[in-house]
Formats: C-alpha cells, sequence, structure tokens
C-alpha cells in the first residue's frame, strides 16, 4: 500500500513539474514577445533620430552654401527640388514602414493574447484533470488498504501453521541432537584415548631422547675437559743445553753441560747431562760439537742406555787443527725414557766462555697416542667424579 501510495504521489509531483514546466514556457514566449516589441520600437526610434540628424546636417549645409547658391541659383534651386522631392519620398517610405511596424505589433498583440486563452484554458483542463485523478488514486488506495487487511489475516493463518510445523522440527532436531551428542562423546573418548596413548609414547621418546641428550652432554663435557687438559699440558717440549769449557780427554761418562738456553718441559738436567722425557711422543734431537786441537771425538746418542746415534771425527791431517761435527736424530720416546750424549775415551772438545760450540737439542714434535689417550681418560675419570661442571651456552 505504501509503495502505490508513493506511486501516486510521484505522478502527482510530475504532472505539477509538467505543468510548471508548460507555465514557464508561456511566460518566457511572452518575455521574448515583448522583447521584440521593444526592439522594434527602438528601430522606430532610430529611424526618427536619424531624421532629425539628416535635417539638421541639411540646414546647417544649406547656411554654408547660401553664397554659392546665389551663384549658382538655378541649379541650386534644381537640387533643392530634387532633395524636397527624395526627402517627401523618404517621409512617405518611412510613415509606410511606421504603418507596417504598427500593423504586426497589433498582430503580435493579438497572437499573444489567444496563446495566453489557450494556456489558461489547457490549464484550467489540466486542474480538472488532476482533480479527477486524484479522486480515482484515493478510491484504489481504499481498495489497497482493504486488499492488505485481508492478506495480512490470511498471513496470520499461514504463520500459524508454520509455527507448528517449525516446535514439530525442533522436537525432531532435539532427539537427532542427543543421539548426535551421544555419538560425539564416544568419539571424543575415543579420541582421548588416543590422544592419551600418543602422550605416553611420546613421553617414552622424550624419555629416551633426554638420556641421549644427557649422553651427549657428557661426551661433550668429557671432549671440552680434554682439549682443556691438552691446552693445559706443555706440549712445546724443547731444550737447548751448551758447554762453556773445554771437556779435556776423558771418557766412558755421559757428556756433561754449564747451562740451558731453554728448557721447556723440564725434562733436560744439564749437571748429569740427561733429558728424562715428561711427555711421550716423537722428538728431534740435535748433537753439535767442535774438536779440540788435533783431538779425536767420539760421542753417542743414548736412548736408555742403548746407543742410537754417533759422532766420529779423528781425520786431523787436513782439519788445520779444529772440526766441527754433529749429527740429527728422530726418536720415539715414551713419557719417562732417558735420552743423553756418552763421550767415549780419548774424546777433546773445544769450548770457551765466549764461544759455545758445543750444543745438545731436543724438540717434542708430536705427543703420542698414549700420551693422547691418557689426557683423553683423565678428562673422563674428572667429569666422571663430578670435578668438572656443566656446559654453560
Amino acid at each position: 500500500m505504501e509503495g502505490d501510495l508513493q506511486a501516486t504521489f510521484d505522478n502527482c509531483n510530475n504532472f505539477n513539474n509538467k505543468l510548471q514546466d508548460t507555465l514557464k514556457g508561456l511566460i518566457n514566449a511572452n518575455a521574448e514577445r515583448k522583447s521584440e516589441i521593444d526592439g522594434i520600437r527602438g528601430d522606430h526610434e532610430d529611424l526618427k533620430k536619424a531624421h532629425e540628424s539628416f535635417q539638421t546636417s541639411a540646414e546647417r549645409e544649406n547656411s554654408l552654401r547660401k553664397n554659392e547658391i546665389l551663384s549658382n541659383d538655378e541649379r541650386c534651386v534644381k537640387d533643392n527640388q530634387a532633395r524636397i522631392t527624395d526627402i517627401a519620398k523618404l517621409d512617405g517610405k518611412l510613415d509606410s514602414e511606421n504603418s507596417a511596424r504598427k500593423s504586426e505589433i497589433a498582430s503580435l498583440d493579438s497572437w499573444a493574447k489567444g496563446e495566453n486563452d489557450s494556456r489558461k484554458t489547457e490549464i484550467a483542463n489540466l486542474d480538472n484533470f488532476a482533480h479527477s485523478e486524484n479522486d480515482a488514486r484515493k478510491q484504489e488506495i481504499a481498495d489497497l488498504d482493504n486488499f492488505a487487511k485481508s492478506e495480512n489475516d490470511g498471513r496470520k493463518q499461514d504463520l500459524a501453521d508454520i509455527n507448528s510445523r517449525i516446535d514439530k522440527e525442533n522436537s525432531e532436531r532435539t532427539g537427532e541432537d542427543a543421539a548426535l551428542n551421544e555419538r560425539l562423546d564416544k568419539e571424543i573418548g575415543d579420541r582421548e584415548a588416543a590422544c592419551a596413548q600418543l602422550q605416553n609414547r611420546m613421553d617414552e621418546q622424550n624419555a629416551e631422547r633426554s638420556g641421549d641428550m644427557d649422553e651427549l652432554k657428557t661426551r661433550l663435557l668429557k671432549e671440552n675437559t680434554f682439549l682443556k687438559t691438552l691446552a693445559s699440558k706443555p706440549m712445546s717440549v724443547y731444550f737447548d743445553a751448551y758447554r762453556t769449557k773445554a771437556y779435556d780427554g776423558g771418557g766412558e761418562e755421559n757428556l756433561t753441560f754449564q747451562g740451558c738456553a731453554a728448557n721447556a718441559g723440564g725434562g733436560m738436567d744439564a749437571d748429569t747431562g740427561v733429558f728424562i722425557c715428561p711427555v711421550g711422543g716423537v722428538y728431534m734431537f740435535v748433537l753439535h760439537v767442535a774438536t779440540h786441537d788435533n783431538k779425536k771425538a767420539l760421542l753417542s746418542i743414548r736412548l736408555n742406555g742403548e746407543e742410537v746415534s754417533s759422532v766420529f771425527d779423528q781425520n786431523h791431517k787436513d782439519n788445520h787443527k779444529n772440526s766441527m761435527a754433529g749429527t740429527n736424530i728422530l726418536l720415539n720416546v715414551k713419557k719417562g725414557d732417558e735420552v743423553c750424549v756418552y763421550a767415549y775415551t780419548g774424546t777433546w772438545l773445544a769450548d770457551f766462555a765466549m764461544n759455545h760450540y758445543t750444543h745438545w737439542v731436543g724438540l717434542l714434535l708430536k705427543p703420542n697416542d698414549e700420551e693422547c689417550d691418557g689426557f683423553l681418560k683423565e678428562a673422563c675419570d674428572a667429569v666422571d667424579a663430578g670435578e668438572v661442571g656443566p656446559l654453560v651456552a
């Protein structure tokens, strides 16, 4: 019903708009006609002013040419007569033009009045039509109102039937929901049981992983302690023993020394001439001597009393009294082994306080596997005994 009322209202508004547009068109037409009449009047005034201006100009010309007119009377008379004739013709033409303009204005007036009367008649007819249309719309609105009331009564009955069906369906849905909830509870119980089993398996695996992690941490801790132990051990073992006085021909004894330029690891005893190995491994030993005044030199390097290398120099016919001799050797030495230089009988060596010809040098090149295993075992025992703290990230 509201839609029909809105449509009726829109139709009335459209009619009013059309009527308003028509009236505005008539008013605009009248205004145009008035402007045309004003234009014609303006043209008439312009012609009149031109005539007056021409007459004034002619009189001025006549006064200026009086002397000429006197000398040319006949010609001036003829000219004046011609001018008078032209003016008469012009006056007649102007009169006829004015009469024509007046006739046109009168006809336009008559036509505008006729147009206005016809527009008034059309407006009256449109008003009567609008009243009749409004009455018809009012009747239609009343009919629509009655129809809407009857339809509402029918919809109320339909709504009651729908509510009854909804109640029945809700009851059925309640039963289905109860069955579905029971089934869901069973499914949830099964899922929870499966989740519990999975959680137990995960806990067992986590426990195994935790044990593996603890074992890995222990291994890393042992290796870290081993590396720290290696860093703290005197891995660079070396010495350089020298003599400051000559060896005078004695023999069958270990060669001794008056000092050590270096003794890392503390294995060299200069007084006894014996190097006790502090760290097992591969060592390089170097012996360097100078013979004394045409004397021979016979020396050997011994490992735990056994000769492993020798130095022999006895040919003095071509060496100008003194000669230099020496030897180098690599030995695989265990921790606690003794290495020394043994001098045989008749050995003479030249050494002075400012000239150290004799040098006995030892240098650790690489520790052996037993030493490394011992360091590793020491580190593992320290970790197992709890003497080493945990690793810090």
